[in-house]
């Protein structure tokens, strides 16, 4: 392979990059990049890895690192810096989530932990403080001598937190319950005991390797001869456990590190996102700073509301600039206010048929987004543009589950076998199949030739039993589930574990294809169409449904916030900076229109019951506040 001089290197794709962008691509020092919504911090980290790869700064055959938070994240990132310096370049281009990163190092290097800590082979996952309570309450049979009742003493979310923050080996002190509790419940989750098998929370999977370096310096050493760049996308919400990973195998080391984050969207404090993690990682990495400015997704009238914004979240923030696209464009953003939730519904289902149906929009560019409970602030809107033929969900039970690659290989054999988008598909299949019998190109012509042969017999036999699929829901969702097996030992399930490690260990491969077997059967029923179903599954005719979290790193034409009240915000006035931040979020990721909706009256949860309650905006008065100094429009809606 030929590399081009550093100096003779531009821009993949006849891009232009702003000057502080094409700093940050060429620089080698350690940086914190401040990277506001819109300013394009994929494309800089993919124009990064191509300058890095293309000039052999990256030297073969070494390996960029790049983590984000969100599995989505990870996967666009990858087929962005493919698209722009191609597969045999991006095959060096490692994209991860932290978790996943985590689990890898986790179940490749297992038997490198300490037998007291080292979790079983075939392990599963929980997720939440009750599932862990559930496990401390039923399997710890031993009585602690001072305290018997402790199960009903002890916080158990606190439990929970302490079990991915304690660093190990833990120890026990008399004098604290808790740590009696994390001694014995670490041994019953990584050992299993009677019918329980081996059982981790991801956090606790982040300890464990953590763990499984400090104590195996080789380990770490070859991690720091793979890696000589580490990027970390969405650097404000990185936790504390995360961070320390990273600190563990890259500080002091001549791996150097790209973070890019914005203090603006720092709304991960609830899930452990460290506080000052930019002056940490400054700090600890000695690392420079460099700010974009320039704004490429939002409309001029967007982007002076978020500066007004900005300046009340971080008063030195810098102004963002319009980008050159968006100069023939003003922008809109207004408060609605409805007397019922009813009347809401009513209205913003009839303004996004209207759109829809006027200006050719698709549903896929509008966005509803909650602060919370998006089930019951998302129903009545649902339902009314049912009605009017709009079709939207919930997109939390989709999101994470599209982005999975076995899921997306599920995807391309269905597209196959129903003649959809085939070049695509089967460019995509014939790569995996290429990849995992390490075929070579140039010489395996006879043996790719017959793997293709086999493929489209394969892609045959699919396609007769997509055609026989029974009505019956049961039947149905078996006959898929049997497809999906046929797809998996077609390539060859080891195979895929091999090029998909996170799948290899623990029940997360079940899991992920179960829950996608479920949805596809809904799908299929609801159409009896391959083709429909797909794109119904794959969500490009729904209107997307989310929490603010989830929408982090999406954009879109038109956002509407449905639920500006104090109900939604309720610990405003704990968490003022965080929720300050969160608003920013949801009003950032609109291109062109952005619409709050306030509700004198609400369907909302408490505690578990669902009641109509009335709503006000007083404890979130800083936020009309600042809408009405940036001059937003507030309309009072009567629904006839």
């Amino acid at each position: 392979m030929s590399y081009i001089k550093p100096e003779d290197w531009i821009p993949a794709d006849g891009f232009t990059l702003e000057p502080a962008a094409e700093i940050a691509v060429r620089n080698e020092m350690n940086n914190l990049i401040l990277a506001g919504p819109g300013a394009g911090k994929t494309e800089l980290l993919a124009q990064r890895a191509c300058f890095l790869l293309q000039t052999n700064l990256c030297p073969s055959p070494q390996k960029i690192l790049a983590i984000s938070f969100k599995t989505d994240a990870a996967e666009n990132l990858k087929k962005r810096v493919e698209l722009r310096c191609g597969k045999e370049l991006a095959a060096r281009f490692e994209s991860r989530t932290f978790d996943s990163f985590a689990k890898q190092l986790l179940d490749r290097f297992r038997l490198g932990i300490p037998e007291s800590y080292r979790p079983e082979k075939e392990y599963s996952l929980v997720f939440t403080p009750r599932e862990i309570r559930d496990i401390a309450t039923g399997y710890i049979k031993e009585r602690h001598p001072n305290r018997p009742n402790w199960q009903y003493e002890i916080n158990f979310n606190i439990l929970y937190k302490r079990l991915s923050e304690e660093n190990l080996p833990i120890f026990e002190d008399g004098q604290d319950i808790y740590s009696w509790v994390l001694v014995r419940l670490w041994d019953i989750l990584v050992h299993g005991t009677g019918k329980l098998q081996s059982t981790l929370t991801f956090p606790m999977i982040s300890k464990l390797a953590d763990y499984l370096l400090q104590v195996n310096p080789l380990i770490k050493r070859a991690l720091q001869l793979t890696y000589s760049h580490v990027f970390l996308d969405e650097f404000q919400d990185t936790t504390y456990l995360q961070y320390e990973l990273v600190k563990t195998i890259f500080q002091g080391t001549s791996t150097i590190l790209t973070s890019v984050g914005d203090d603006k969207q720092r709304i991960m404090g609830w899930a452990g996102a460290l506080p000052d993690s930019f002056e940490q990682f400054k700090r600890d990495f000695n690392a420079g700073q460099i700010e974009l400015t320039q704004n490429h997704r939002s409309a001029p009238r967007l982007i002076e509301i978020q500066n007004v914004l900005a300046k009340i979240i971080n008063q030195n923030a810098t102004d963002a600039r319009v980008s050159n696209q968006h100069s023939d464009q003003k922008g809109l953003c207004q408060v609605w206010n409805f007397h019922t939730y009813l009347d809401e519904a009513t209205f913003v289902a009839t303004s996004i048929a209207s759109r829809i149906q006027q200006e050719n929009i698709s549903p896929r560019d509008i966005c509803i987004l909650v602060k919370q409970q998006e089930q019951i602030y998302g129903n009545a809107v649902i339902n009314e543009l049912e009605r009017l033929g709009i079709h939207a969900r919930i997109e939390k039970e989709y999101q994470d589950l599209i982005s999975e690659e076995c899921v997306q290989l599920i995807i391309d054999f269905i597209r196959l076998a129903t003649g959809e988008k085939t070049h695509d598909s089967w460019v995509r299949v014939s790569e995996v199949l290429i990849f995992v019998n390490g075929y070579d190109l140039e010489h395996d012509h006879i043996k790719i030739l017959n793997m293709e042969s086999n493929l489209s017999d394969h892609i045959q036999k699919l396609k007769i039993e997509l055609q026989q699929l029974p009505n019956d829901e049961d039947l149905c969702k078996q006959g898929i589930s049997e497809m999906v097996k046929g797809i998996f030992n077609f390539v060859g399930l080891k195979k895929i574990f091999r090029l998909h490690p996170k799948y290899a260990s623990g029940s997360y491969f079940k899991q992920t294809t179960t829950e996608a077997v479920k949805k596809l059967t809904i799908a299929y029923l609801k159409h009896l169409d391959w083709n429909s179903s797909i794109s119904d599954f794959l969500g490009l005719f729904s209107i997307p449904i989310m929490t603010i979290h989830k929408s982090k790193g999406l954009e879109y034409d038109t956002v509407i916030f449905l639920g500006l009240e104090d109900d939604a915000f309720w610990s405003f006035n704990t968490q003022k900076l965080e929720d300050m931040c969160a608003f920013f979020v949801a009003l950032s990721r609109a291109k062109k229109q952005c619409f709050f909706t306030f509700s004198a009256s609400r369907e909302t949860s408490r505690f578990g019951d669902v009641q109509i309650r009335a709503q006000s905006n007083n404890s979130i008065s800083t936020l009309y506040q600042l809408l009405q100094n940036a001059n937003v429009e507030v309309l009072d809606v009567s629904v006839v």
